[in-house]
């Protein structure tokens, strides 16, 4: 279990607590102090009341058991993925690999990390929204930032959150520069494959035993990013996600307004409404739903294409 403490708006403390355990989580729902307000993600355990609940919803992610052979790793990964990976490692010492654990940041690569991102999000309007360097350096020291470069210009990068002490790595923030011009974006993309496969291989070797994903989505644009992730393979896992407060009633209403009146506040409901539906869904229905959803997704693409092609040749 880790711990994260933050500040809403810059003024309102509260703490992100993520993988705690059923024991942890229950004292958590049943006795908070009034002025507390804690976030908790990523728990196992689906609690059925508790006095300081204010919200409770449903996600899903993908994880990777890092304690398999690596060889069965890589061989999970799809053809087109696997290719990638082999492209990127043809590319040498053009490819170089930056990391910033906490402590002194010299070479400026949350500052970096942080323009790479809220330039990403430029294009994901309303689905995405901009972060800044603080709230960044608010996750340290359970966090790992991971630069990717070529020719010594960052192309992507990745904030991993990190539970040592569970061996696990779950991804907070990605971005990259596919949304720049064509070469450019097809680099992005055989690099960002990479990255993640960098991260699977560098953390099984530093002892840790799951690599996370980061979620999955059933909001109907989250196709896009359920195909990338579900190229790795992996398992798919449902986490229970909550909202407590020592004085609920008071921070329900304000939970209420702020999902009301606000872009990102409605973008989480609306996700947290398509995780509901997974609840009590065998997990390997679920990952069939996702994969048809791909799988429908690569079609409409293809045709698409093809009337483009069918078009400027006419």
């Amino acid at each position: 279990m880790i711990t994260i403490s933050k500040k809403l708006k810059g003024i309102v403390p509260y703490r992100i607590i993520l993988w705690p355990n059923d024991a942890d989580l229950k004292e958590l729902a049943d006795h908070l102090p009034p002025t507390h307000t804690v976030r908790v993600e990523a728990a196992n355990a689906d609690l059925q009341n508790g006095r300081c609940v204010v919200d409770h919803h449903l996600s899903l992610t993908l994880t990777i058991d890092l304690r398999r052979p690596l060889d069965e790793l890589f061989k999970d990964l799809i053809t087109n993925a696997r290719i990638r990976v082999h492209k990127a490692e043809k590319l040498g010492d053009r490819v170089t690999i930056r990391r910033y654990t906490g402590g002194p940041d010299h070479d400026n690569l949350i500052d970096e990390f942080v323009t790479l991102f809220n330039t990403f999000v430029n294009s994901k309007t309303g689905k995405l929204f901009p972060i800044s360097a603080d709230l960044v350096k608010s996750y340290f020291p359970h966090a790992d930032l991971l630069m990717m470069d070529l020719d010594g210009k960052s192309i992507c990068g990745h904030l991993n959150l990190v539970d040592r002490d569970a061996g696990i790595s779950r991804l907070g923030f990605s971005g990259s520069r596919r949304f720049d011009d064509q070469p450019t974006a097809r680099l992005a993309g055989i690099l960002n494959v990479y990255l993640h496969w960098y991260e699977i291989q560098k953390y099984r070797e530093e002892g840790l035993r799951t690599y996370d994903f980061g979620g999955i989505g059933g909001v109907g644009d989250n196709v896009g990013v359920n195909r990338f992730k579900l190229q790795f393979g992996g398992t798919i896992v449902r986490e229970h996600n909550y909202m407590l407060a020592g004085m609920p009633t008071l921070w329900r209403a304000a939970f209420n307004m702020f999902t009301a009146l606000t872009a990102r506040g409605r973008r989480r409901k609306e996700m947290e409404r398509a995780g509901d539906r997974w609840r009590r869904m065998p997990v390997e229905r679920i990952r069939q739903i996702i994969q048809t959803s791909v799988q429908d997704f690569e079609e409409t693409a293809k045709h698409r294409s093809e009337e483009v092609k069918f078009e400027a040749s006419a």
